[in-house]
């Protein structure tokens, strides 16, 4: 724990759980992540590590910003998540580089997979659990044909968020990517 606490990354790690945490009260309240707390999320984790290592900080940096675009853009193209979880992951990438944007990913991943499994069962029962994996792989299979969601499945979600009957069926990923850096810590204090 000594070590987390005087190591290098402890900022940049406080500071992605910080945004996460704030993105997390916004989108709950509003389901929107605000772009005034992306980009500067962003433009300073590059400027914090360009000034604090130099080329090497930057690259980090920008490894941390492209891996956080990429794990989430396929979901978002699909109609899945919106734009403001994207630029959240990637404004957190920028902070964390890309080692540690990938391990907030993936558990922010699988929180949302059991979150989503536990409130589906909930509702609906164990057979839709069943039912509902089974049409996620047939989906996934689809991917190689269909890489861009149609208008109408954006305009779905989207209409979704300002529907008040419907609002409350989704589920805010900044929750996820919240709990993502919590795992983060928890493994940097661990290690």
């Amino acid at each position: 724990m000594a070590t987390f606490l005087s190591d290098q990354m402890f900022l940049p790690v406080m500071t992605a759980l910080s945004a996460s945490l704030i993105a997390t009260v916004t989108d709950i309240r509003s389901l929107r992540i605000r772009n005034t707390l992306t980009v500067p999320l962003c433009i300073s984790g590059i400027v914090f590590h360009g000034m604090m290592e130099g080329w090497p900080g930057f690259t980090v940096s920008l490894a941390g910003i492209g891996i956080g675009f990429a794990v989430l853009i396929l979901p978002y193209l699909m109609g899945i998540l919106g734009a403001g979880d994207v630029k959240l992951l990637m404004g957190m990438g920028a902070w964390l580089g890309g080692h540690n944007t990938a391990l907030v990913a993936l558990f922010g991943c699988l929180a949302m997979g059991l979150v989503a499994v536990v409130v589906l069962a909930k509702r609906e029962g164990p057979k839709a659990v069943w039912l509902n994996l089974q049409l996620s792989i047939l989906r996934l299979q689809t991917i190689r044909r269909h890489l861009f969601a149609s208008q109408g499945e954006l305009k779905d979600i989207k209409s979704m968020a300002s529907d008040p009957v419907q609002r409350h069926n989704l589920i805010p990923f900044s929750i996820m990517l919240a709990v993502g850096s919590v795992a983060l810590v928890g493994i940097l204090l661990v290690g």
